[in-house]
């Protein structure tokens, strides 16, 4: 059986803390592992979950108890975890998307795009890129850190969902028994009259002092004492007594809390009552008898009949997140539904969002816009088209509606809480200037970039005014603008407005920094579409030596960057130096990435490409049709790429059958 670890920030205790399983590729392990734990620590305090060794097998029947109970499950995409039978594609990830738990996928590679979103993968999963080059984008840090707000309870939340627990009762096993465990908790909840019961376990517990200091307490709060009965109770390793033998049972009896004994097999009753003084007759969870005892003792527990929508809202956050109950989604779904359709606004809110990231159900953009449109029409009834949390829900319906691509949906409402927000809020407030930077995206997805550049400008001289010119919200604003402008054609205007955004970076970041260096490798590209190419060229062997600098020579990261030089070299009619170029881009990929990853294909026919600028027909055919073996093996014949190559290779056999009369 495959062994858990557990890394928590600073190495803290993991009780209460939201459960986050790492899963990949075996090779991958060393290279990911460290950077994606640090990643998720910089804004989030919780236990990440992994094995050391990613060979190793999860038998189907701990799978409930193993991997069950985590909160989201976060993979780094690679080719090699994508094109190889493993442990993290073949069993992990489908058990996650079968249970709906979250599946964070972070790319870390390029031009594996195709095979990640083949339905036996990913699909159309959102994936989060740390790499990305698109400066008009919310960073790769902040999309973490809203969709880990997003999936993982905050403290707060869970000091909320145990207040509104009824009772806590104390659960003692022997970890070898968890799967036990977790049947008879859902045996206790299956009694309607014990929903709101609360159940005190520690799956890692280690025995010790840090028990020894606790257990007076813990056995003061709860209300039953219940031991989980099989044969590994009377087990005694070394010769000496199991913990629960030595420690739990001895102060649960000490205490004078209530004890009841479940057998969940069937186990020796007299060397029970020698092993465990006192203990009270042994009664199978299955059995009638078991329910009634249980009522009895738990009707000395003042139970209190809460059922308003908020009270039965946070029981279906515990039993979504596994908070001191098992985890049972169905039952979650139904009592967060309940709360929403009385009238919960927190609860429409969570149904959004459980429905838009596949938090316990299977992701349905248009259950999360519906829910999105109720929560809006909700706080509009009761509050009023103008109060800001009206607005507040009408700006997530309106970025919901963009994700789903509903354009003109986003756009009419944008526009209304946008003049709305001008009116109550004042054209300069933050939330105001949000609705602006939002609505011109919106008009730029539409198509009408000139309402686009419009609002872009109008918002940038806003921010300026407001946040400053070097905010990061004001440089963002300005990125949109430039990228507007590219669109429109005009080159110029964006390569100044880029020129501004890099300058500022190069004084806030300094010119080694990611974000200074993508900027710098945009500005590159914009200088070659205008035709500037001695210009082009200069800036972009600065971009080389930096990411050769920062990155290393062999780095994707790097290599993009090189070809980029390689096509500019094409554009300047120097064959020569684009073909020394893309030979070494080629080679590098190969070695880095191996010969059958889609970056070292693309390279190829980039090659291939160059050969047959230079009328090399015959060396850029050898090449085109090695990389169209090389799909057909990775991406099949039918995919759309293989099949544009194919008309590749017969057009070039067709220009060597004309040059050849």
């Amino acid at each position: 059986m495959a062994v858990f670890k557990i890394k928590t920030k600073n190495q803290m205790d993991i009780n209460k803390k939201p459960r986050v399983y790492f899963t990949c590729h075996p090779d991958d392990f060393e290279k990911y592992f460290m950077k994606v734990c640090d990643d998720i620590f910089k804004t989030h305090d919780c236990a990440v979950y992994y094995t050391e060794d990613m060979t190793e097998r999860i038998p189907e029947d701990e799978k409930t108890v193993d991997l069950g109970r985590n909160n989201l499950f976060v993979v780094p995409v690679t080719y090699k975890l994508l094109s190889t039978s493993n442990r993290a594609m073949d069993e992990d990830i489908p058990y996650a998307l079968k249970e709906h738990i979250p599946v964070l996928p972070i790319m870390m590679e390029t031009g594996i795009d195709v095979l990640y979103s083949h339905p036996d993968k990913f699909g159309e999963l959102q994936y989060l890129n740390p790499f990305s080059t698109d400066i008009t984008e919310i960073s790769y840090e902040e999309k973490l850190k809203k969709y880990l707000e997003c999936v993982l309870i905050s403290d707060e939340t869970a000091k909320r969902i145990r207040a509104a627990f009824d009772a806590y009762i104390f659960l003692s096993y022997r970890k070898k028994d968890r799967k036990f465990a977790n049947e008879l908790m859902r045996i206790i909840h299956s009694i309607p009259e014990c929903r709101d019961i609360a159940i005190w376990f520690d799956e890692f517990l280690t025995p010790g002092e840090s028990f020894k200091e606790s257990i007076d307490r813990i056995l003061h709060d709860s209300k039953l004492f219940t031991l989980l009965v099989t044969p590994n109770i009377l087990e005694e390793p070394d010769g000496k007594p199991n913990f629960v033998m030595r420690e739990e049972y001895p102060a649960a009896y000490k205490s004078g809390i209530d004890i009841l004994a479940a057998e969940m097999e069937e186990t020796d009753r007299e060397a029970l009552r020698e092993k465990f003084e006192g203990i009270s007759t042994c009664i199978k969870p299955d059995d009638a008898e078991f329910h009634e005892l249980f009522l009895q003792i738990v009707s000395k527990i003042s139970i209190d009949s809460n059922n308003t929508p908020e009270h039965n809202f946070l029981i279906g956050l515990a039993y979504l997140d596994g908070i001191d109950v098992e985890v049972n989604r169905e039952y979650a779904l139904e009592l967060i539904t309940g709360a929403a359709e009385n009238g919960l606004p927190e609860a429409m809110k969570k149904l959004r969002k459980m429905y838009d990231e596949g938090i316990g159900v299977a992701i349905d953009y248009r259950k999360a816009d519906v829910w999105g449109k109720k929560l809006a029409d909700y706080m509009s009834d009761r509050y009023g088209k103008k109060h800001p949390d009206t607005l507040a829900a009408l700006n997530d319906l309106a970025i919901s509606y963009i994700r789903s691509g509903k354009y003109t949906e986003a756009v009419k409402i944008l526009e209304e809480v946008y003049v709305t927000r001008c009116k109550v809020l004042g054209d300069k407030s933050l939330d105001t200037l949000d609705s602006l930077n939002i609505l011109a995206c919106a008009y730029d997805k539409t198509g009408a970039l000139d309402k686009a550049m419009d609002l872009f400008k109008k918002a940038y001289i806003l921010y300026c005014e407001v946040m400053g010119t070097e905010h990061t919200e004001t440089l963002t604003v300005l990125a949109n603008m430039s990228n507007a402008y590219t669109e429109l054609g005009d080159y110029k205007k964006s390569a100044e407005g880029l020129q501004k955004v890099y300058n500022i970076f190069v004084k806030l970041l300094g010119e080694e920094h990611s974000d200074t260096l993508t900027v710098l490798n945009s500005i590159a590209v914009l200088y070659c579409k205008m035709g500037i190419y001695e210009k082009a060229k200069e800036t972009q062997i600065k971009s080389y030596r930096l990411f050769c600098k920062v990155f290393g020579k062999k780095h994707p990261n790097t290599l993009r960057t090189l070809n980029n030089l390689a096509f500019l070299y094409c554009d300047m009619k120097d064959y020569r130096k684009a073909l020394n170029v893309q030979k070494n881009i080629y080679a590098c990929f190969c070695d880095v990435l191996g010969e059958e990853h889609p970056d070292s294909i693309a390279s190829l026919i980039h090659l291939s490409s160059v050969y047959s600028d230079m009328e090399n027909y015959e060396t850029a055919l050898d090449h085109q049709k090695k990389a169209y073996k090389l799909y057909c093996k990775t991406l099949g014949e039918k995919n759309i790429e293989t099949r544009y190559l194919l008309k590749i290779i017969n057009l070039t056999e067709q220009i060597m059958i004309v040059s050849s009369l």
